[in-house]
């Protein structure tokens, strides 16, 4: 097969411009390594910042100062070495002073005020500090409890043993304990108020040396402030319980036979035709002795950052062994709930055979529905077991004071079981029970005498405080009203039945001239 006709024009490559430029090229770059190459401003700083180190005179007795030792240095009578230059800023070195600023002013205290990240300055205390938007209310004190004049020495010894109880712990336990019984009670209530310390005052001036007849004369325990500061539920309910060993039943046939079973038989080959040897004897349990069998005023109220410490179950444990308490305070104490970790969550447990179970009581939405079914069975419980109680202190529960009236058919449940506290059974001989709102708002501080210039932010700034003002007033009169209703229906409950009356208090009131807004200066 003939070869194709190829023209040799068409093999022949033009001479094009890619061999020149590639040769300027090279020439160009051959020409540029014997000039400088254009630099940064950040090459520039830096080689200045050489150049000036290396321009500072320097003296060889400066250099090798800092190398001979102080004891060489004394013998020599040398001066000593001039300090260390300081760091220069920017540098990435390690330590404090060293780390780069937040740019920008700090935030303002609106926005630390309800933030869980805010310092231990904002948060909220129960000592009557102004914290934020609110001032906390000191609990109402436990009846039958004899204080000291607050200009007396005895007032101001037992402050000044309160405030420093870490020490006096340590130091001072065995002289504790020698106090009288009434001036313990007392210092224990000082130690719940000016106490910031983990020694359980308790154990230090009750427990560890005491014999149980000394308790038989202790009838007042101020404990507030303790749970989740220097106790637990679970050690209170073990300082004030003791366990002894189990308990035997004994039946109606061997009641009359104790003195002749506990005899040695003549022969063990004997045949025992008796109903011992049938009816053997029954263990129970272990048995619970009070370590304060006269115990009738008790205080646990608690923080209200420290809610978390508090246990309802404990409490229902705790109570039906105490059950000649006369006074209780449970001031803010958080909702009656037997799943409090389990508020936003509701799970249904479907097992075979049986019905389902739900998970979790009382949810977040538990005030909205009015559902106070979980509440109000607790607190029935509670009446049952302290059927004793007088005097009752529910400061600073103001998010619950509906479950005191709460029945099934106010959630229009029609249902004929009955909830809430037995006022008429239970609790027919409470005289005296305590609604006080536990907080009240702080008026804003308005500026009146902001800069011209910067009047529009400063407006600004005066409408978000007077919101939050707003918004804690009515949540304060919120509060207040379920409170008077409550004490509404406990009366008509009463005035029905034929009980005796209750009287409620709902602490101080707010006059318009406690909540008048107040200016703010500067001083400039």
């Amino acid at each position: 097969m003939p070869k194709k006709h190829q023209q040799k024009a068409l093999l022949t490559k033009p001479q094009s411009s890619i061999p020149q430029t590639l040769s300027l090229s090279r020439s160009s770059s051959a020409a540029n390594q014997h000039e400088p190459a254009q630099r940064s401003v950040n090459d520039l700083i830096r080689e200045s910042r050489r150049l000036q180190l290396r321009n500072e005179p320097r003296s060889l007795t400066a250099q090798n100062a800092a190398s001979i030792p102080p004891s060489l240095r004394a013998v020599l009578d040398l001066p000593p070495p001039p300090p260390p230059p300081a760091p220069r800023l920017g540098t990435r070195s390690s330590g404090p002073s060293r780390l780069r600023r937040i740019p920008g002013p700090p935030p303002p205290r609106s926005w630390l005020t309800d933030s869980i990240y805010a310092p231990p300055s904002l948060k909220t205390t129960a000592d009557g500090q102004d914290i934020g938007h609110r001032i906390q209310v000191r609990t109402s004190n436990l009846p039958d409890g004899s204080f000291p004049p607050a200009h007396s020495l005895q007032h101001l010894i037992l402050k000044k043993i309160a405030s420093n109880w870490e020490w006096h712990a340590q130091n001072d336990d065995d002289y504790l304990e020698c106090l009288p019984t009434n001036l313990k009670e007392a210092l224990l209530s000082y130690i719940a108020v000016y106490n910031e310390a983990p020694s359980n005052p308790l154990r230090i001036l009750f427990l560890n040396a005491t014999t149980p007849e000394d308790r038989v004369e202790v009838r007042r325990l101020d404990l507030s402030n303790g749970l989740g500061l220097w106790t637990t539920s679970r050690q209170l309910e073990g300082d004030l319980l003791v366990k002894q060993g189990p308990s035997v039943k004994v039946t109606p046939s061997t009641a009359g036979k104790a003195d002749s079973s506990s005899q040695t038989p003549d022969s063990w080959d004997t045949a025992d035709d008796s109903d011992d040897a049938i009816a053997p004897a029954i263990n129970t349990g272990p048995r619970l002795t009070h370590n304060f069998p006269n115990l009738r005023h008790l205080s646990l109220a608690i923080s209200p950052v420290n809610t978390k410490a508090a246990s309802w179950s404990s409490l229902l444990s705790l109570a039906a062994e105490l059950r000649t308490l006369t006074s209780l305070s449970l001031a803010y104490w958080p909702q009656p709930t037997f799943t409090p970790n389990a508020a936003s969550t509701r799970a249904v447990i479907n097992s075979p055979g049986a019905r389902p179970v739900v998970y979790g009581g009382s949810d977040i939405y538990t005030a909205h529905d009015n559902d106070w079914r979980e509440a109000a069975g607790i607190l029935r419980t509670l009446s049952r077991s302290l059927y004793c109680l007088k005097w009752l202190d529910l400061t600073g529960c103001g998010d619950w004071f509906a479950a005191l009236e709460w029945t099934s058919s106010s959630s229009g449940v029609s249902s004929s079981e009955k909830y809430g506290p037995e006022w008429n059974g239970g609790w027919r001989g409470l005289d005296r029970l305590v609604l006080e709102v536990g907080w009240k708002p702080v008026p804003p501080l308005l500026d009146e005498s902001a800069p011209e210039s910067d009047e529009s932010s400063w407006n600004v700034e005066n409408e978000r405080e007077l919101y939050r003002f707003n918004k804690e007033r009515q949540r304060f009169a919120q509060f207040r009203g379920t409170a008077q209703s409550v004490a509404r229906h406990l009366r008509s409950i009463r005035k029905n039945r034929g009980g005796k009356w209750i009287e409620v208090d709902f602490g101080e009131d707010l006059s318009p001239e406690s909540l008048a807004l107040k200016p703010r200066t500067w001083d400039f």
